[in-house]
């Protein structure tokens, strides 16, 4: 299998405030959910913004994941997780087919769009890039090279932090 994340890759990126990048690199947060469709997929970093969304923050899946101290545990400004963008689709559309954990981690309001990432390697030793809004390209050179951990099962990793 060719590794889409190998050395000189080049790959659209997505900014997530925490603590949803952080949920998605952990393997629990599944769908990205927006008010804007995308067309594109294929490979995607997931950046961790600086901002930290306490007021909107499943505090339940964050502690369960994190640690009780998880607002002070959250890395911001760098490249947490990459993944595979597999699908866009209505919010609607995926809402009766979600985990407690998917749930917990997004916005499935009518309306709104469910982008669907699969695949998801953990990123070992965060990289420091600066963010920005909608997607946007990101060269990662060879910082990706033997820094990802295996490939994150949404269902394996919910058992693991008893969100199943």
């Amino acid at each position: 299998m060719t590794d889409l994340f190998g050395e000189g890759a080049s790959m659209k990126t997505i900014s997530l405030w925490q603590p949803w990048a952080s949920l998605m690199a952990a393997g629990v947060k599944r769908h990205e959910t927006r008010h804007w469709a995308t067309s594109y997929r294929g490979p995607i970093a997931i950046h961790a913004a600086r901002t930290l969304d306490l007021a909107g923050a499943p505090d339940l899946l964050c502690e369960a994941v994190s640690g009780r101290f998880w607002p002070k545990e959250m890395p911001r400004g760098v490249v947490v997780a990459v993944g595979y963008l597999a699908a866009c689709d209505p919010a609607e559309k995926v809402a009766d087919h979600l985990t407690p954990a998917d749930r917990a981690a997004g916005n499935f309001d009518r309306g709104r769009f469910a982008w669907r990432i699969e695949d998801i390697r953990r990123v070992l030793d965060p990289i420091p890039l600066v963010g920005r809004q909608r997607l946007f390209n990101w060269s990662a050179g060879g910082a990706l090279d033997g820094n990802l951990g295996p490939m994150l099962d949404h269902g394996v990793q919910c058992r693991r932090f008893g969100w199943a």
